[in-house]
């Protein structure tokens, strides 16, 4: 099958969320002996098994930036495919019986819980594209069911995968000390800020040989805290493996992809409730939920709970094995073949 996805970034220069998801499931259709070819305008990594066409920004205004992809994405030959995958920017794409979108997340629930004025008036306007690109022949696919309830004409559900092979606990030793990993922005609504307060207000009086480590885009200093930047992948399975609790309190997930590959790393979560994550941990199974007041109270709980801690990796490590990104990739080929 010949198959072409259509995604802005990839991780070789922007490892977001889709953009690793966009890499991740393509390279599992290649491994399915599909030919797949990927339009972005991030050069390809350099372990892609996918061909890749590298389209240009150009010139133009910022604002204009913003509607290129949807532009060049209409423009791409698209005659020589069976499947036109595209993972956002297909507002202005013709409607077709082989075009498929994935919606990770919306963009309502980005508006919602925007950091500042400027970031919510564009994700509303992007909220309206989502609703014709639902308006257009094709089918579509959410990543979580919480997605259903900003766009009721999504109807299927096919979530992130994690490629097994390479998230799992390895042979890998804890930290010495007690110690929490935290990935993402401090002030986004990955709320990075509200874990260093709860750290350092909650977790370090009752833990204090207890480290945080950061990783991500803004440098940060603080009692027993270490900012690691970004780190390439092989080093950031390394930090799942060796800490003892990944954090995650955001106030909006469409998913919560760190939470599975935490899970498959071997370390235990906890994690604010918010819709996204609630549909992968179950609160005092796999992993535990809390209020973003009782976040530094929860870490506590955990640490101090040697007997849960194991509980809570055993029944994750079961959990993410239906997250397996060969798996994700069988519910795309099933998908495709209702289209050819």
């Amino acid at each position: 099958m010949k198959i072409a996805f259509f995604n802005k970034n990839l991780p070789s220069d922007q490892p977001n969320g889709v953009s690793v998801q966009v890499h991740r499931l393509a390279q599992a259709l290649v491994r399915k002996n599909h030919q797949v070819t990927v339009f972005s305008f991030s050069p390809a990594p350099s372990d892609a098994l996918y061909d890749h066409i590298h389209l240009s920004w150009g010139n133009g205004t910022r604002l204009f930036k913003k509607f290129k992809p949807a532009i060049l994405f209409r423009s791409s030959d698209k005659e020589p495919f069976d499947i036109l995958h595209y993972h956002g920017d297909d507002y202005l794409c013709k409607g077709e019986r082989r075009r498929v979108r994935t919606f990770y997340g919306t963009a309502l629930q980005e508006a919602i819980h925007a950091a500042n004025p400027g970031r919510f008036m564009y994700q509303s306007l992007f909220y309206f594209f989502e609703w014709v690109s639902c308006l257009k022949r094709g089918s579509f696919a959410a990543i979580s069911e919480s997605t259903f309830r900003s766009l009721p004409l999504v109807k299927r559900c096919i979530p992130c995968g994690v490629p097994l092979d390479k998230y799992n606990p390895g042979t890998s030793e804890k930290t010495r000390h007690p110690s929490i990993l935290f990935i993402g922005d401090l002030d986004s609504r990955k709320r990075g800020r509200l874990l260093v307060q709860k750290f350092v207000k909650d977790v370090l009086p009752a833990n204090p040989e207890c480290t945080l480590k950061i990783v991500g885009p803004q440098p940060f200093s603080g009692p027993n805290i270490i900012y690691a930047g970004r780190l390439g992948e092989d080093e950031l399975v390394e930090e799942y493996r060796r800490s003892w609790i990944y954090c995650l309190p955001s106030s909006y997930e469409g998913f919560g992809v760190p939470v599975l590959e935490s899970m498959a790393c071997g370390t235990p979560v906890v994690a604010t409730a918010n819709a996204g994550v609630k549909e992968i941990i179950t609160d005092g199974k796999n992993g535990l939920l809390c209020s973003a007041s009782s976040l530094g109270e929860t870490i506590n709980q955990l640490l101090a709970d040697t007997v849960l801690c194991k509980q809570i990796t055993k029944n994750g490590l079961e959990s993410v094995r239906s997250f397996d990104i060969e798996t994700i990739a069988s519910k795309y080929e099933e998908l495709y073949m209702q289209l050819i």
